[in-house]
């Protein structure tokens, strides 16, 4: 249930009674508290309040972070999208979305779905300077947590070896959620010593033989993709390397019940359109089709055996936190995710850390699996 204070407030901010009504109805918006601070998220969207937006309390308003379009032919894709107009080119980083604001004294970060996390919240201050919020209290940093000690993705961008780092990407306006134009984020970012995600500089149609180029070395480097932006922030696109299309499907096929199928199906088209672009044939498709096939079987296969002897589908992260009872807030977060972890081992570091070894379990997706391997005969 939502609280009368926070409907009267939602009913304020121009969400129409009924369709607040179905909104608490179905669960669509939770209220919840992080450290003393109440808040209101959204699971579903609704008059211009995109699916995790954060209402607090005090009257602030964080709206949800867009969805990015995806295109998938380069080339014609730029043409539809920026039908002309020149584009700042940025790494498109993998890792997890986070926004980054304060409210009241206190400085949060919220996941893509809403939740203030426990563990990005008590690190973020490591990566980002804490006066930024005090010169610009109604701005909203969002960036990208990555690397290899993240507590949501198994693997991070080869260039962060050890923990985890914040690269910024987009800075906002509260209860707008307008986005800065580029040079004045990155003039910001230059100024605060936030670290950014790499920017490549500025393309347009006529440059299209060295954006593909890039693409190839950031698929070489083993690297993500990219984001493109007219420097406005009014037209937006994503494009994700090949080597991407087919590393996520080697992550996922370890845990292939607990994913739906687009997961896969999406990866493979995206990677067909490249192929098919950039017109490979011969060895070098022989190569990305072994590739797709290794990805896609082996981790499956391995996860076959290991339930066959009598183990788990499992996955093993590792974070670094300030204070034991973030990992344990950490176990409340992901038990409200509705997902099953152990923590596993608790190391001090001697230098103000803790590492902390967690274990998530796949229930659902071992079950599946076990109940195939001995026998299970189902209609298809």
């Amino acid at each position: 249930m939502v609280s009368s204070d926070f409907k009267a407030m939602l009913l304020k901010l121009g969400v129409p009674e009924e369709r607040l009504n179905v909104l608490e109805g179905k669960g669509g918006i939770v209220e919840d508290e992080f450290g003393g601070i109440r808040y209101v998220r959204f699971r579903d969207s609704a008059r211009g309040f995109r699916r995790g937006t954060v209402v607090f309390e005090n009257g602030d308003v964080v709206l949800g972070f867009p969805h990015i379009k995806r295109i998938v032919q380069l080339e014609n894709g730029i043409r539809r999208v920026f039908k002309g107009r020149p584009f700042y080119v940025e790494e498109k980083v993998d890792g997890y979305n986070v926004r980054v604001v304060k409210v009241k004294d206190k400085i949060l970060a919220l996941t893509r779905g809403g939740f203030v996390c426990p563990f990005t919240t008590e690190r973020i201050l490591d990566f980002v300077n804490e006066e930024f919020f005090r010169d610009y209290p109604n701005l909203v940093l969002a960036g990208e947590m990555a690397g290899p000690e993240s507590p949501y993705i198994v693997e991070g961008p080869p260039y962060v070896k050890e923990d985890i780092r914040f690269f910024l990407f987009d800075i906002q306006e509260k209860g707008t959620g307008r986005s800065l134009p580029v040079e004045e984020r990155l003039k910001l970012a230059e100024e605060y010593g936030i670290e950014h995600v790499e920017t490549f500089g500025v393309y347009d149609r006529s440059k299209i033989d060295e954006l593909y180029e890039l693409i190839e070395r950031l698929s070489r480097e083993r690297r993500e993709g990219i984001v493109m932006k007219t420097p406005d922030m009014k037209r937006i696109a994503k494009y994700v390397t090949p080597y991407a299309n087919i590393n996520d499907i080697r992550i996922g096929s370890h845990i292939f019940f607990d994913l739906p199928h687009g997961y896969f199906m999406g990866r493979i088209k995206r990677l067909a359109f490249y192929l098919a672009e950039r017109k490979v044939k011969g060895e070098e498709f022989d190569g990305y089709a072994r590739a797709l096939g290794k990805a896609l079987l082996g981790p499956f296969v391995e996860s076959i055996h290991e339930v066959a002897s009598g183990g788990e589908v499992e996955e093993v992260f590792t974070v670094r936190v300030k204070s034991i009872s973030t990992a344990h807030k950490m176990v409340t977060h992901f038990e409200r995710l509705g997902v099953r972890i152990h923590i596993e081992d608790i190391e001090d570091l001697k230098n103000g850390y803790w590492k902390i070894t967690f274990k998530r379990v796949y229930p659902d997706a071992t079950r599946e699996m076990r109940e195939l391997w001995n026998g299970l005969a189902f209609v298809d």
